[in-house]
Order: C-alpha cells, then sequence, then structure tokens
C-alpha cells in the first residue's frame, strides 16, 4: 500500500470525524482536543530525547491539560470576546505559575540538563497546546461576521479553517510533486517546492473563499481571501518549524499513529501557525483593546 493510499484512507475516516466533533462542540469538542493536543505535546517531549535532555513530560501533560480546561469552561459559559479575554488572562497566570513550578519540581528530578529541560517542557505547552488551544476560542466565536449557516457559534469558522489547511496541503503536494522545481527550504525540507507553496497558497484562498460563500455569508468576501492568503502562508512555516525540530532530532516523524501521515504533531504542524493568527483576525477588536484600552 503507497502512502498516498493510506493517506487518502486515514482522510476518509479522520475528516467525517473532525466534522462530527466540531459540530457537536461543548464537552466533546473540548475532551477531543484535549486528548488531541495531549498526543501532540507527547510526541514533542519524545523528540527531545534526542537532545540528551529529559523534559518533565507528566508535569507538560497534566499542565497543559488544566489550561485547555479552563479554557473550555470559560468559552463554553461565555462565548465570544469576553469569553477570549478571560482565556487570554487565564492563560497568562497559568504560564506564569506553570512555568515556576516546572523550575521547582527540577529542583527535585535529580536529572542532568536542568536548564533544557525546564524550558522544553515550557516551549511545549507554549508551542503545541496554546494554539491548538485557539480552536477553542474560534469555535465560540460570536463575531457577527464569522458566525456561519452550519452549527452554532463558529462552526463554520473552525470547518472552513481546517478545509483552507488541507486544500492548501493536497494541492501543495500535487503541484510539487507534478512542476516543483525550485527548492524552498532545501536544508529544512528537500522535498518542498516554490510551485508547490504557491499551489497551496492559491488552493487555501480558493477553499476558504468558496467554503465562506457557503457557509459564512455575512463574511466579506475580501477578509475571507485574506484569511485564506494568510493561512496559505503562515500554514507552510509551521511545517517548516516541526520539519527543523524533526531534522535537529535526526527523525522522520514526530509518530506513527496516524498511517501515511506520521504522528499528530505531523499532522497538524500548519494548524500551529494558522489558528493563533485567524483568532487574532477574528478577534481582532478584542486583542486591540488589550494593548490601546482608550
Amino acid at each position: 500500500m503507497t502512502n498516498l493510499v493510506k493517506r487518502i484512507l486515514v482522510g476518509l475516516v479522520g475528516i467525517p470525524l473532525a466534522l462530527a466533533t466540531i459540530y457537536a462542540g461543548g464537552w466533546f469538542f473540548a475532551a477531543a482536543l484535549i486528548i488531541l493536543t495531549t498526543l501532540a505535546l507527547r510526541e514533542l517531549y519524545g523528540l527531545a530525547g534526542s537532545k540528551h535532555s529529559t523534559p518533565n513530560v507528566i508535569l507538560g501533560l497534566i499542565w497543559s491539560a488544566v489550561i485547555q480546561l479552563d479554557i473550555a469552561r470559560g468559552m463554553i459559559t461565555g462565548p465570544g470576546g469576553m469569553g477570549a479575554f478571560s482565556a487570554a488572562y487565564v492563560v497568562g497566570i497559568m504560564l506564569l505559575l506553570g512555568t515556576v513550578v516546572t523550575l521547582a519540581v527540577e529542583l527535585f528530578r535529580n536529572r542532568e540538563n536542568a536548564f533544557l529541560n525546564v524550558a522544553l517542557t515550557v516551549f511545549g505547552v507554549c508551542y503545541v497546546t496554546l494554539p491548538l488551544s485557539c480552536l477553542m476560542v474560534l469555535r465560540y466565536s460570536t463575531e457577527k461576521m464569522f458566525v456561519g449557516s452550519w452549527g452554532d457559534f463558529g462552526t463554520s469558522l473552525v470547518v472552513t479553517v481546517f478545509v483552507a489547511i488541507w486544500a492548501a496541503d493536497s494541492v501543495a503536494y500535487f503541484v510539487g510533486m507534478k512542476f516543483g522545481k525550485h527548492k524552498l527550504l532545501p536544508r529544512i525540507s528537500p522535498k518542498k517546492s516554490w510551485e508547490g507553496a504557491i499551489g497551496g497558497l492559491v488552493g487555501s484562498v480558493a477553499a476558504f473563499v468558496g467554503m465562506a460563500m457557503f457557509v459564512l455569508p455575512q463574511l466579506d468576501v475580501t477578509i475571507a481571501a485574506l484569511c485564506g492568503a494568510l493561512i496559505g502562508i503562515v500554514g507552510p512555516f509551521g511545517d517548516f518549524a516541526e520539519s527543523l525540530l524533526k531534522r535537529d532530532a535526526v527523525v522522520k516523524d514526530s509518530g506513527q499513529l496516524l498511517p501515511g501521515h506520521g504522528g499528530v504533531l505531523d499532522r497538524f504542524d500548519s494548524m500551529l501557525f494558522a489558528a493563533p493568527l485567524v483568532t487574532v483576525i477574528v478577534y481582532f477588536d478584542n486583542v486591540l483593546r488589550l494593548f490601546v484600552p482608550w
């Protein structure tokens, strides 16, 4: 069975499951997101073994779950801007406390490379947990333009983001295989090409605009195109960032859970960069008030 066939089979199972989970929302979606994040974070910590460090895996996973549970509670009980503001406040406090606790616990672990251990434990939560938590914030958006016709709150928005990323990855893959000649970042990912990246960008814009026409009727086409373009631009950076870490760890995939895709982190690397950016766009007024309160 070829790698492409494996990818397609996983997609045939995973995509309907993802759509059903997003549509269900509530604590069901929150639980699925926490499980997904836990798996991805565990894979990241596993990569650290090659760097002669031992991040505090158990503490990191608990810390991650607590952050997401509190974000989920805030968004479910108070969706929209107030919930997002509350989530941002919680994240700030949790990051501060979690960092202090991680450093304090390291005093009693008796492991070498304490600096790396603490740094990687904290980095994992910032790199994996916080970006994926943005999906919960997007799922309970009440911004008028981004509330769609399928499901409640930001159901349509989250699905649209996923579709745009899937389209970007798929189009980039096939365009790169067919026309790819000019390498994009050969030091990090030798198979990625400029042609594939441009194809992925076009695919992302087309997918976001196309989905918006059907499930986000109040979203201006210009903003939809902007969202699609930004996802098409930052998504590959998420891919390259994870490839950089894997290359440094001397591994091909972060895990083997998803045949044809590798690990959970491999499948959601683009989302780690795309979800926070879309969150800033959706909650731009709220973000602006954090820095310009007047």
